[in-house]
């Protein structure tokens, strides 16, 4: 399909008029009609409605039109990107865990339309497993999730970068647990614990402590975040979560970390495949960057940079 009659097509909707479309295309009225007509021939349907004395296009040709216009956007997207000194664009598809979403997301979004405005970022959130999946499926560009990826290191096929670390502690309602005392795993066995979904890591640390002992642990599992912050509040249960999570209720005395048995960090970490497109490395360049700020901005005692080469191997 030659694209330039998809033009004429949407210069001609915009004018509503066979002169003023010929004129601001450089071209006749007699090859604004023969385009149209082409077009109409080769998609066999009728575009412009003739039977009006003012210029209309049919239904059929308002939709053609709207897509007319994506392709269009296309082809000039794909010319500017083949450019030497082209800016990255492009959709992205990024896979996130919700930690991200709780912390850091908001100012990569900013920041990616600050400085890549060409980029279209397409972000999915959910668990951990579930995103490490697609992601082997080749359904995201980038993922940044907590999980073991380091079969996607060994594969070769992919890029690891380590982004941050946030510490796992146990939080509760001031009055839920006995004072005076580092928390024991008795003390644990008697309440409701929450952490994050059946299939994540921290919920594995969780179970571990426990291997062995007569008692069992009610361990209660979410995908959602905030539904552990709301039940934690609301004094259900001890949650095993970060707890930057609650830094508001943490200042307020709504909530108070306790020291405990202790459970591995959760570390963040940002895998792309190898030889991706510019904008993608474009992307996870940016995420770095975003990153290291936030943990510079709130410090150590909620979360720690990961140190990075610049290209490690996956």
């Amino acid at each position: 399909m030659n694209t330039r009659f998809l033009e004429t097509l949407v210069m001609l909707d915009r004018l509503k008029s066979f002169r003023e479309t010929a004129q601001m295309l450089c071209a006749t009225q007699a090859a604004v009609s023969k385009r149209i007509e082409a077009l109409e021939e080769e998609l066999g349907v009728q575009l412009v409605d003739r039977s009006q004395r003012s210029l209309r296009l049919t239904r059929i040709g308002e939709q053609v039109v709207a897509q007319a216009e994506q392709i269009l956007a296309l082809e000039k997207q794909l010319k500017r990107s083949v450019q030497p000194d082209a800016p990255p664009s492009g959709r992205v598809r990024i896979g996130v865990i919700e930690t991200v979403v709780h912390t850091w997301l908001t100012p990569l979004i900013h920041l990616l339309s600050a400085r890549l405005p060409a980029v279209e970022p397409d972000i999915t959130v959910d668990t951990a497993h579930n995103l490490r999946e697609q992601f082997r499926q080749r359904k995201f560009d980038l993922l940044i999730q907590n999980d073991d990826v380091s079969e996607l290191a060994r594969s070769g096929e992919s890029v690891l970068l380590p982004l941050c670390s946030f510490p796992m502690r146990w939080v509760a309602r001031p009055t839920l647990l006995p004072h005076a005392r580092t928390l024991r795993l008795e003390d644990l066995e008697r309440v409701p614990l929450l952490t994050f979904s059946r299939t994540s890591g921290p919920r594995a640390h969780v179970k571990a402590l426990f291997a062995g002992r007569t008692a069992e642990p009610r361990v209660c599992s979410f995908p959602s975040v905030q539904s552990i912050i709301q039940l934690t509040k609301g004094g259900f249960g001890v949650a095993a979560i970060p707890p930057v999570f609650v830094r508001q209720e943490l200042a307020a005395g709504e909530l108070e970390v306790r020291d405990g048995p202790a459970l591995p960090p959760m570390a963040i970490s940002l895998a792309h495949a190898e030889g991706t497109a510019p904008a993608v490395q474009a992307v996870a360049r940016l995420t770095r960057t975003v990153v290291a700020d936030y943990c510079e901005e709130i410090g150590p005692r909620w979360v720690s940079a990961l140190a990075c080469e610049e290209a490690l191997p996956a």
